[in-house]
């Protein structure tokens, strides 16, 4: 008995002395904010910066904007704790979030049905994908879910595996330079996300009568805003609560969401991701790249 009872008061000891998760958390002093770099650093720029000093603003801190050079630095900052909050694309989110715990946050509406676009010239005959059997294809980055890892996807379910079926097989590493590769015949057909191109037909870098849109890939979930996970509980939902709070209604938060191609955010979590670890897990399987 007293050998119990000492063995007792050692666990409760143990316990007592155990890290407390909840207690080690701790609050930022700055916001540290990285974007997946999918366009240009102007347009990034240009997009992001007013939601980011909309963030900072409710939380009561100062914001620093980082754009990475690649989606490969996007994690590697991630990953070093250089950055605290992450808008990756699917795929980036996964690895981040198997790598170093990313919690997703947030997504935008239209995150949760996404689509990719097959590019063509808009005087090339080609009329389907098949049509360019042995032509040259340009994906995004290779760690892009809407340039890159749902449209091989796609692809696939087509019985088109790209390396073979296509002549050859390039990764311009942003979904504008894809679009301006198609419209300048460096490549004959391309693929990218939707909404950039949407924006860039409405803004003007890209015209119907020289790119057209040749197929539009089934929906899938996309983009996340993904928090460090040494964060405490109170400020991810104060963060959560500031993205949920942009509304239409409101002239300047309405601005705000039209930058970024959101009609409202919703709060995200793993579950929205099942369908993207599926293909993932799918795309691994040996004799697929």
């Amino acid at each position: 008995m007293k050998r119990r009872v000492c063995l007792l008061l050692f666990a409760i000891v143990l316990l007592a002395c155990a890290p407390n998760p909840e207690r080690q958390r701790v609050e930022p002093k700055i916001l540290r904010v990285s974007v997946l770099p999918d366009e240009s650093r102007e347009k990034l720029l240009e997009r992001y910066t007013p939601l980011v000093e909309y963030l900072a603003q409710e939380l009561g801190m100062p914001y620093r904007l980082i754009i990475p050079k690649d989606y490969d630095e996007l994690l590697n900052l991630f990953h070093g704790q250089e950055i605290d909050l992450a808008y990756f694309g699917g795929f980036t989110f996964m690895k981040a979030h198997i790598a170093d715990q990313a919690e997703p946050l947030v997504m935008r509406d239209v995150d949760t049905r996404f689509t990719s676009y097959f590019l063509a010239r808009a005087a090339d005959p080609g009329q389907e994908i098949a049509d360019f059997k042995g032509r040259t294809f340009a994906f995004g980055s290779d760690l892009s879910t809407s340039g890159h890892l749902m449209p091989r996807f796609f692809l696939y379910e087509m019985g088109m595996v790209p390396e073979t079926f296509f002549g050859a097989v390039r990764y311009s590493g942003k979904h504008d330079l894809t679009a301006y590769w198609v419209r300048d015949g460096e490549v004959d057909l391309g693929v990218a996300n939707h909404a950039v191109i949407d924006q860039m037909y409405q803004d003007g870098r890209l015209h119907p009568d020289e790119v057209r849109i040749l197929y539009e890939t089934p929906p899938y979930p996309d983009y996340v805003w993904a928090l460090q996970p040494r964060f405490t509980e109170a400020f991810r939902i104060k963060l959560r609560n500031a993205f949920l709070g942009l509304a239409m209604t409101d002239a300047r938060q309405a601005a705000i969401l039209a930058g970024v191609d959101a009609g409202a955010f919703l709060p995200a979590g793993m579950h929205d991701f099942a369908k993207l670890e599926k293909v993932m897990t799918g795309l691994a399987r040996p004799g697929r790249k």
